[in-house]
């Protein structure tokens, strides 16, 4: 599976290319063959925008400090997410805090969108080791998102409690087969 990673910065606490680091090392423990590729998230858009079909991601991994509704208008995380929306290609949110519901996310282009604050269980938690709680939450992610999606030897004490998008986990049945 080729994953684009492309987070803008989690402000005050860490640059875009330390989120970036934090989530590829996350996900390379919880999906280990997926093809990470990493950009900038504004780069990302403009490179969704042009790209070949051959050359699309799988999917698209962005995230930012807190999501909120004005992130959803007129910022790199929303213009990323439309761009992987207009070429279907999903795309999903990791950030400090989520504070939109899934509908509203899935309308502006987003299928999941993951926390790391519920994660650890608090902001002052998460922000206490910003990279280390984005790196297990990107783990989780990948278990749940990445290549190994639909395998039956994941270790679902690392999926987020409540994912967003609806549906089967990793090693459940599907009950619309």
């Amino acid at each position: 599976m080729r994953v684009l990673i492309a987070p803008d910065a989690f402000r005050g606490t860490l640059t875009a290319d330390e989120a970036a680091t934090a989530i590829a090392d996350g996900w390379s423990r919880g999906a280990a063959a997926d093809e990470l590729r990493r950009s900038p998230v504004g780069e990302a858009a403009r490179t969704l925008e042009t790209a070949g079909d051959d050359d699309l991601p799988d999917l698209v991994v962005t995230g930012e400090g807190s999501l909120e509704f004005r992130s959803l208008r007129d910022t790199a995380v929303a213009a990323l997410a439309a761009a992987a929306m207009a070429r279907s290609v999903p795309c999903v949110v990791v950030a400090g805090q989520v504070h939109v519901g899934p509908r509203v996310a899935f309308e502006a282009g987003i299928h999941g969108a993951y926390a790391a604050a519920a994660d650890v269980g608090s902001v002052e938690a998460s922000m206490a080791d910003p990279a280390g709680t984005l790196t297990a939450l990107a783990e989780g992610v990948a278990y749940h998102w990445g290549g190994r999606r639909g395998r039956t030897d994941v270790r679902p004490e690392l999926l987020p409690p409540d994912p967003l998008v609806p549906g089967p986990r990793p090693g459940e049945d599907d009950p619309g087969d």
